[in-house]
């Protein structure tokens, strides 16, 4: 943000009080009817006042106004010295020889002396009001860039005081508000703050009047008014990136967060956006705004690039972009790499999600058991229940139930392992019911096939060289039928049978 550092008031130039110096010694009018009407009223008062030179003085003050032309102030000063000796010199001799010798005393560098000139000037009683007033002006004005706040402001306040509202211009207000602000007293100098800006005209306004605003909105925290400021300064000068920088921060610092985000991407835009953590800030909003995909988009083109620094947390950033656009094909080389470089566990658990997403299901699980090795993990459980996931895809079903039952010794995952462990014994359960129906229905349509094929071999006499009947089997019950018609296991049951019995010798102990 824009941060205002203070006035410098030591660079006021002497030509200019010079100036000024000169209007008030000519009489200088005041501006606002009520002034003019007591300039006039004091002039009647003073009728029967001296306002004249004595031929004396009058030569030493013409003496010392030409040397003043030539730029001789010190000698002028020697001059005037003379003039104010005089014990005959009138109050209203005397008022002009302090001001000329004040401006002397301020071309040569010794403001006190001019300071304390100017107030004797003032003090003679000889002076009319306009003159006072701009004296009093002057007068403030130096004691501001002596560093005398508060007897600048007191003097220039009692100049308005004095001459009426229409004393206060443009360079009055701009010094009450400046002096206030070098004296701390914010809340005082507001009023001549806001009282400057609303009398410089838009056109003349320059970046140390915004700043001077901006200043004092934000000394005293108003946050609207520096908006205000801020955006006058984005519209005056739109190709600075300093004003839009603090543009979006007071967006941001008042809520307005998709507006701080559009201006952040005006800045971008305009390349006005170099530094690594200011691209990185610009892609953190387009993900924040539910654009991930085109801040990961920016932030892999500035990585490439070497704009943005190549550390673990933009990595991270990326990679977790890329995954919130489930653009998993280009975040697997991003989580792979982010994997290698930290080696957490939760880091190989999220490149393992990401290839189960692609279906690369053999690279997942050997990520998935890399981040349950590793350790780390916020919810182990919930890690094993998806590598049971891929070890069931993968149809390794044994191991899948194995995963399960681990992912079942924590609480939190305990219901889901059960459920998924539970579901796949059912379907090895019924996958082995299912195949010994389909064995049973299978060998019962064969009986009654075999049953009928018998019959009619008994009916035509089909015997083999034995005198046995037999039949030709269909090829689907070859395996559970003979060409006698004979069930299978039934056979093999007796023949096992009688040869157990013949196998059966006397032990030793019985051999007697």
């Amino acid at each position: 943000m824009i941060r205002f550092d203070g006035f410098d008031l030591s660079k006021m130039t002497q030509s200019t009080i010079a100036l000024l110096l000169a209007a008030t010694m000519a009489g200088a009018i005041v501006a606002d009817a009520e002034g003019q009407r007591r300039n006039r009223d004091a002039e009647e008062e003073n009728d029967g006042a001296d306002r004249t030179f004595s031929t004396e003085i009058g030569t030493i003050v013409l003496e010392a106004q030409e040397l003043q032309s030539q730029d001789l102030f010190q000698e002028s000063i020697a001059v005037l010295n003379t003039a104010l000796g005089r014990d005959r010199i009138n109050p209203y001799e005397r008022s002009i020889a302090l001001q000329m010798r004040g401006r002397a005393y301020f071309e040569t560098e010794r403001t006190n002396e001019a300071i304390a000139d100017w107030e004797g000037a003032v003090a003679t009683g000889a002076l009319l009001p306009a003159e006072m007033v701009n004296l009093r002006i002057n007068i403030g004005q130096l004691l501001i860039t002596q560093g005398q706040y508060d007897r600048g402001i007191n003097t220039l306040e009692l100049a308005v005081r004095e001459g009426g509202e229409g004393v206060v211009n443009v360079r009055v207000a701009r010094m009450l508000a400046q002096a206030y602000a070098q004296a701390e007293r914010y809340r005082d100098g507001l009023q001549w703050a806001e009282r400057f800006w609303d009398l410089r005209p838009y056109a003349e306004r320059v970046r140390g009047d915004y700043s001077l605003m901006l200043f004092y909105y934000q000394t005293l925290e108003m946050v609207p008014q520096q908006m205000e400021i801020v955006e006058g300064m984005v519209a005056r000068w739109p190709e600075e990136k300093r004003n839009w920088t603090s543009y979006a921060s007071l967006l941001a610092q008042v809520g307005r967060e998709e507006d701080a985000f559009e201006a952040n991407k005006i800045m971008y835009i305009n390349g006005m956006l170099e530094e690594s953590r200011e691209i990185v800030r610009v892609a953190q909003y387009y993900s924040f705004f539910e654009y991930p995909y085109r801040g990961a988009s920016i932030l892999e083109r500035e990585l490439n690039a070497g704009r943005v620094e190549r550390t673990q947390s933009n990595l991270n950033l990326l990679a977790n972009m890329w995954r919130q656009a489930r653009e998993w094909e280009r975040a697997i080389p991003v989580l792979r790499q982010v994997a290698q470089l930290t080696g957490a566990g939760d880091d190989w658990v999220k490149l393992a999600e990401a290839l189960y997403q692609e279906d690369q299901l053999a690279e997942a699980q050997t990520a998935f058991e890399e981040g349950l090795e590793r350790g780390g993990l916020n919810r182990p459980g919930d890690t094993w229940n998806l590598l049971g996931t891929v070890r069931y895809e993968l149809g390794r079903r044994q191991s899948a139930i194995a995963a399960f039952e681990q992912g079942a010794r924590f609480p939190y995952s305990r219901r889901t392992s059960n459920g998924w462990a539970s579901f796949v014994r059912a379907e090895i359960q019924g996958e082995v019911d299912r195949a010994r129906i389909r064995v049973q229905i299978q060998r019962d349509e064969c009986r009654f096939a075999v049953e009928d094929l018998v019959a009619g071999a008994v009916l035509f006499g089909d015997v083999d060289e034995e005198g046995r009947l037999f039949i030709e089997v269909p090829d689907r019950c070859q395996e559970f039928f003979n060409r006698y018609g004979e069930p299978i296991d039934q056979v093999a049951s007796a023949g096992g049978a009688d040869e157990a019995v013949d196998g059966i010798a006397p032990e030793e102990g019985d051999a007697g």
